[in-house]
């Protein structure tokens, strides 16, 4: 029955984690829980040095590494990736979970024109509209590629009974047809499902795992809740 014991299937204990945007909202969530449970390490990747920092000493345990970065640039992500291979040499999950909100919009109603919804649409913002897949969708693509030597070398490692996984932190947003978040958030996070798709079926050679979950509204900084 082993096989089956919930501290093998679901335990954390030794387990070495990335998460991006791990110094607030829900990264940091998932860091502290890792972090409590028994994780050797969790690298929190952020722009922001002095929020890492905060969110790191909320273990105990000193195990949340605070790592100063950005995951819309590529060299910014190579140099992460460097620096955990240098000091530890492998990982057992990237969360890639930075995101934000995007231009706020909502759904037409019964009294809006077509002139209203065309006229709010075309003067949003070009870069503002496509910064947001920059962010939610582009910088997961490449956070991914960024660790899967990583992430391959925790599976040879075996210093947990799980093999390696990325996990994406979409939106409930990304299934509603209706905009509670702007039309670039859920676009976005709905090209962040579909992405993760691919990686489910693609990683599976190299035995890495891909999942993604869609949290409903919740108050974060980025939320604007």
């Amino acid at each position: 029955m082993s096989n089956i014991d919930a501290e093998k299937l679901f335990g954390v204990s030794g387990l070495v984690a990335v998460i991006t945007g791990g110094g607030s909202g829900i990264g940091l969530m998932m860091a502290k829980a890792l972090a409590l449970n028994g994780a050797s390490k969790v690298f929190i990747v952020g722009r922001r040095k002095e929020v890492l920092e905060n969110a790191a000493k909320e273990s105990p345990h000193g195990n949340i590494v605070p790592i100063v970065g950005d995951v819309t640039s590529k060299d910014s992500l190579k140099s992460i990736a460097d620096r955990i291979k240098s000091e530890i040499g492998f990982i057992n999950v990237l969360i890639a979970n930075s995101g934000i909100g995007g231009p706020q919009s909502s759904s037409v109603t019964k009294e809006s024109s077509l002139e209203d919804f065309q006229s709010t649409m075309w003067n949003m913002d070009f870069a503002d509209y496509t910064n947001t897949f920059v962010v939610n969708t582009s910088a997961v693509w490449f956070s991914v590629v960024a660790f899967l030597h990583l992430l391959d070398a925790g599976n040879k490692k075996g210093n947990v009974v799980q093999k390696s996984q990325v996990v994406a932190t979409s939106s409930i947003g990304g299934f509603n047809r209706m905009v509670p978040g702007g039309y670039p958030y859920g676009q976005s996070k709905a090209a962040v499902t579909h992405l993760m798709k691919q990686l489910a079926t693609n990683l599976v050679p190299y035995e890495i795992r891909a999942n993604v979950i869609a949290p409903g509204r919740k108050h974060t900084h980025s939320s604007g809740v």
